[in-house]
């Protein structure tokens, strides 16, 4: 049996909180949990309870691993009086922004792979990509050959035929949507056919995985069936996590899973590989 490789990655969209500690307190008032609507309207008080770089980092380098970050530079513009544009436009960042530049210079020179995370709109406008993609490549210093699109945002193949002129490698958005597990039984990168770029398939969305989930064991139980099939198959296990739910007060037991699942593929022998490692080896086949 070969063993399985595993993906790690984040995507970087909201680095700052703003309507959720209003919207998640009615949220748990709905729900009948006071706790956590204490927490929401209180925290409004405290540091930035999205910025946790620092925790990816702690863990990743605990096992001893290295993941793939994808950056966003969102335009979508913001409407006030339109509170479903809110989702959209709030709380993202731009790739001017002093401190972004600078955790994603940390990352790169500490061994992780800096990605794009195409804006909403990208994926059906190649300007738009493409100066993204030379905005980040600006800041890093050399060339960024992953990609994946916001909300998982895909037209095939008219998508990757513009990634693929913009000179990405690589497109990490195709996945089962509202689910885990291997989407048409994905289980390895693939080229398609029609644009010529590789595909790396997401098997495991945190979002997903807990909206599925009524607990932590249902949650874990749904990764493991996941692991199990990754094992069996010598597959591809792409993994995305939000830097935004590393924060347990926040997003209670999204760090412990996503920790569980490194401990229970390093005890399997699965490689962890970032998404250029995946790429370059598949291309040397």
């Amino acid at each position: 049996m070969y063993p399985f490789v595993v993906c790690l990655t984040h995507d970087v969209d909201r680095v700052v909180k703003t309507y959720q500690y209003i919207s998640h307190a009615l949220k748990a008032l709905i729900q009948r949990k006071g706790d956590r609507v204490f927490y929401h309207l209180t925290s409004l008080f405290g540091s930035n309870p999205y910025w946790n770089f620092k925790e990816i980092m702690r863990i990743e380098e605990s096992f001893d691993v290295r993941s793939t970050l994808f950056f966003l530079n969102e335009s979508f513009p913001f409407k006030l009086f339109s509170i479903s544009n809110w989702n959209r436009s709030l709380g993202y960042y731009k790739f001017v922004d002093p401190k972004i530049r600078e955790i994603i210079k940390t990352f790169d020179r500490g061994g992780w792979e800096i990605g794009l995370h195409g804006s909403y709109n990208s994926y059906r406008n190649l300007a738009l990509l493409k100066s993204e993609k030379h905005a980040l490549e600006e800041i890093v210093g050399h060339e960024v050959i992953g990609v994946r699109q916001h909300y998982l945002n895909l037209v095939i193949p008219d998508t990757w035929r513009i990634q693929k002129e913009v000179d990405f490698k690589y497109d990490a958005s195709l996945g089962i949507k509202n689910n885990v597990g291997f989407l048409e039984n994905h289980y390895y990168p693939f080229r398609d056919e029609a644009s010529g770029m590789v595909v790396l398939p997401l098997a495991i969305m945190d979002k997903y995985l807990f909206d599925l989930s009524i607990h932590l064991d249902d949650a874990w139980n749904r990764c493991l069936m996941v692991i199990d099939e990754a094992e069996k198959k010598g597959a591809l296990l792409v993994v995305l996590w939000h830097q935004r739910v590393f924060n347990e007060k926040e997003f209670p037991g999204y760090k412990l899973i996503y920790t569980k699942i490194i401990e229970e593929c390093k005890r399997r022998n699965a490689l962890f590989k970032v998404g250029r490692e995946v790429y370059e080896e598949f291309s040397d086949k």
